[in-house]
C-alpha cells in the first residue's frame, strides 16, 4: 500500500504540473480564451476525475482482470471502431451544423456499456481510443474537447460506482440474470449517474463561460435565465435524445452480460441513431431555408435550380425578342472531392459558400447566379455576346484562383486561411482552389437554356480534359432546339 500511495502522489504531482503548464497564458492550448471561471472549474474538476480513475484502476489491477472482461473489451472496441468509422461523415456534418450548441454523440452507447461491463482501466482505455478518433472531426478547441472527454470518464466512473453497490455487481458471475425490478432499477440508476455526471461537468463549464455573468443585472436581456439553462443542458429534445440513447445502452449492456456478442448491437443501433439525426437536422434546415425563401440555396446564397430556370426562361424570351445576346457559364470547382477528403465536408461547405459569395460579388444586378448541384454553379449573363462572356469567365477563373478562404479546422476548431501565401509568396498546392468554366451563348449555341446548357457542358468537359483551371467556349454551330439537345 505504501508503494501505491507513493505512485498516486507522483501522479497527482505530475497532474498539477501539467495543469500549470497547460493553463499558462502563453500555452499553445490557449485555455485562457475560455475565460477565468470555466478554466477554474476545469482545473478543479478534471484532476479529481483523473485521480478517481487512477484509484479505481489500481484497485482493478490488484483484483486482477478476468478473461471475460478482455473478451468484452475486444467486442466493444470492434463495435465502437466500426460505428465511429462508419458514421464519420455524418457525425462531422452534425458537429459542423451544431456549432457551439448542445451536440449529442451516440458513442455514449459504447461508453455506458464500458462503464458497466468493463473494469475501470479497460473502460478508460476504450474512451481514450474512441475520443482520439473523434478529435479529428471535433472542431473544438483542445481544452474544451479535453474537458468533455474527462466528463465522459466521470460518467463511466459513475456507472461503475452504481454497479458496484447494486445487484449489477453480480451480473455475469453466475450466468444470465433476469431483468427483474432490482436489476432494472439499478440500470436506471446507472443511466441517471451517467446523465448527471455529464450534465454537471459540461453544463457547469458552459454556464460559467457565458457572457451573461459579465453583464450587470439590469443589462441582461429578458429570458436570459432560460437561454442560459438551454445553453448549459440543452433543450427538451436534446435531453430526450440523451436519455433514450442511455436507456438503449443500458439494455445492450445487460444483454452483453448474458451474451457478450450482444455488445455488437452498438453498431447498427448507433449508426441508425446518427444517420437519422443527421437527416432530421438536414430536413429541418431545408424547412427553415424554405421558410425564409424558396428561391435561395442556404449554403451558397445563390438561386436554386427551379427559381433559376423560371427566371432564365424569362431572360431568354426577352433576349430573343430584342435580339440581344445572352451568355451561359457553367462553373465547376476542380478537385472538389479532394477538399472534402483533406479538410472535411464542413470545409467543403465553407469553400462553396466563399465561391458563391465571390460570384455574387462579380455579377451584375441583372445576372442570374445559380447553384446547380454539388460543386457546380451556373451564371446567366443577359446582353452578353461570346467575346464578352469569355472575358467575364476569365475574370471569375482568375479571382477564384487568387481567393483566400477562412476554414475551420476539424481537429482543434482553429480558423486558418486556405490559399494564403507564405512569406515567400508561395501557396501550398493542395490549398489552391481553381475552377473550370464552359461558355455558350444564345442564340449562337441554342435558342433556349437547355440547348445552351448542353453546349456549355461540353465545353466544360473539354476544359477539364485539357488540364482544368481554364475557360473553354462551345464551338460555333447552327441554332438548335432543346429537342435536339441533351435535356438538363
Amino acid at each position: 500500500m505504501q508503494t501505491v500511495a507513493i505512485c498516486l502522489t507522483r501522479v497527482f504531482q505530475q497532474l498539477l504540473y501539467a495543469a500549470r503548464v497547460l493553463s499558462h497564458p502563453r500555452s499553445m492550448w490557449r485555455i485562457w480564451e475560455w475565460g477565468r471561471r470555466p478554466v477554474t472549474w476545469a482545473l478543479i474538476a478534471e484532476p479529481v476525475v483523473l485521480v478517481w480513475a487512477a484509484l479505481e484502476s489500481v484497485r482493478a489491477f490488484d483484483a486482477g482482470i478476468e478473461t471475460s472482461a478482455w473478451i468484452r473489451f475486444a467486442l466493444l472496441i470492434v463495435a465502437a471502431a466500426t460505428y465511429v468509422i462508419g458514421t464519420n461523415v455524418a457525425e462531422e456534418r452534425r458537429r459542423g451544423r451544431d456549432g457551439d450548441k448542445t451536440h449529442i454523440d451516440h458513442t455514449s452507447l459504447a461508453f455506458f456499456a464500458a462503464g458497466l461491463v468493463l473494469p475501470v482501466p479497460l473502460a478508460m482505455l476504450l474512451i481514450a481510443l474512441v475520443r482520439f478518433h473523434r478529435w479529428w472531426i471535433a472542431r473544438k478547441p483542445v481544452y474544451k474537447f479535453t474537458h468533455s472527454s474527462v466528463a465522459i470518464c466521470c460518467s463511466a466512473l459513475g456507472v461503475h460506482a452504481v454497479a458496484s453497490v447494486t445487484p449489477l455487481r453480480n451480473l455475469g458471475m453466475t450466468g444470465p440474470v433476469a431483468l427483474g425490478a432490482p436489476v432494472a432499477l439499478a440500470l436506471l440508476a446507472g443511466v441517471a449517474a451517467y446523465y448527471l455526471a455529464q450534465t454537471v461537468m459540461v453544463g457547469a463549464a458552459r454556464g460559467l463561460a457565458s457572457r451573461v455573468w459579465d453583464q450587470r443585472p439590469g443589462e441582461r436581456e429578458d429570458g436570459w435565465q432560460r437561454d442560459l439553462r438551454v445553453h448549459m443542458i440543452g433543450d427538451r429534445h436534446d435531453n430526450a435524445e440523451i436519455v433514450v440513447t442511455l436507456l438503449v445502452a443500458a439494455l445492450i449492456a445487460w444483454l452483453g452480460f448474458a451474451w457478450s456478442p450482444a455488445l455488437l448491437l452498438i453498431v447498427p443501433i448507433g449508426t441508425y441513431l446518427t444517420i437519422r439525426g443527421q437527416r432530421l437536422e438536414e430536413l429541418q434546415q431545408d424547412i427553415d431555408e424554405k421558410t425564409r425563401t424558396a428561391e435561395i440555396d442556404g449554403r451558397t446564397g445563390l438561386l436554386r435550380v427551379e427559381a433559376f430556370k423560371d427566371e432564365a426562361a424569362k431572360a431568354v424570351a426577352r433576349a430573343l425578342h430584342t435580339g440581344s445576346g445572352l451568355a451561359l457559364l457553367i462553373i465547376d470547382l476542380d478537385f472538389f472531392k479532394k477538399v472534402n477528403d483533406t479538410f472535411g465536408h464542413i470545409a467543403g461547405d465553407e469553400v462553396l459558400a466563399a465561391v458563391g459569395g465571390l460570384l455574387r460579388e462579380l455579377s451584375r444586378p441583372g445576372d442570374l447566379v445559380c447553384r446547380w448541384g454539388g460543386e457546380e454553379m451556373v451564371l446567366l449573363l443577359p446582353g452578353t455576346d461570346l467575346p464578352a462572356a469569355l472575358v467575364v469567365a476569365e475574370r471569375i477563373r482568375a479571382a477564384v484562383e487568387q481567393m483566400t478562404i477562412p476554414i475551420t479546422k476539424r481537429a482543434g476548431g482553429d480558423v486558418w486561411v486556405m490559399g494564403q501565401a507564405d512569406k515567400n509568396g508561395v501557396r501550398k498546392p493542395n490549398e489552391i482552389r481553381t475552377v473550370s468554366i464552359g461558355v455558350a451563348t444564345i442564340p449562337q449555341h441554342g435558342v433556349d437554356v437547355d440547348a445552351a446548357f448542353a453546349r456549355a457542358d461540353e465545353a466544360l468537359y473539354r476544359a477539364k480534359a485539357e488540364g482544368r483551371n481554364c475557360v473553354r467556349a462551345a464551338p460555333d454551330s447552327c441554332p438548335v432546339s432543346s429537342e435536339d439537345s441533351t435535356a438538363v
